[in-house]
């Protein structure tokens, strides 16, 4: 999700092909990210991407997958930031939830009318954690599922917080992925 999205978008009322020009260029960019860690976008929510990774097909790999992706698309957004200033365009800022559990997968809708998507209280959590990101000053932050399935030494992180997210009774513990670790690296494509 964009960090104050709706502030950029009201300041630029008048001029909504800039928004959306914008908008376009930032998830033409985050989207090839995902798709080389092999994640899926399931949807774009205005100026949210949603994305999944190890459905419908399981890899093994799929929490260091995701956390290298949310790793590379802020190293990333930066060096976007800059060619946008240049052109007088304003500075954006992304949070990110990552969560790992089980979902139900597949067509829904109506009859007529469905979207592949994911849904399940694993996901509900990750939109908790994005969200939570502005209590922490955060960008990432992680629950604790998906951070004991990360592989040892490829990230670094640390304990944020124990916490109970809006909807849910149980709390849960938060992890920021502060950056690659020592044998991480910035793996690229």
């Amino acid at each position: 999700d964009l960090a104050g999205f709706t502030t950029i978008s009201e300041r630029y009322k008048n001029e909504p092909q800039k928004v959306v020009s914008l908008l376009n260029a930032y998830f033409t960019e985050m989207t090839a990210i995902i798709l080389q860690e092999e994640g899926i976008i399931d949807k774009y929510m205005g100026d949210a991407i949603m994305a999944e990774f190890g459905v419908p097909l399981p890899l093994p790999q799929h929490a260091d997958q995701a956390v290298r992706a949310a790793l590379r698309m802020q190293q990333r957004l930066p060096e976007l930031v800059q060619e946008w200033q240049r052109q007088g365009l304003p500075t954006l800022e992304c949070r990110i939830g990552i969560n790992t559990g089980n979902v139900v997968v597949g067509n829904m809708g109506s009859n007529t009318i469905f979207d592949y998507t994911v849904i399940g209280d694993a996901v509900n959590l990750a939109a908790r954690l994005e969200q939570a990101n502005k209590n922490y000053g955060s960008r990432i932050l992680i629950s604790e599922c998906t951070f004991v399935q990360l592989t040892p030494g490829l990230f670094q992180t640390r304990l944020v917080d124990t916490i109970t997210v809006k909807g849910k009774t149980e709390a849960v513990r938060v992890y920021e992925v502060v950056e690659f670790g020592e044998m991480g690296g910035a793996i690229r494509h």
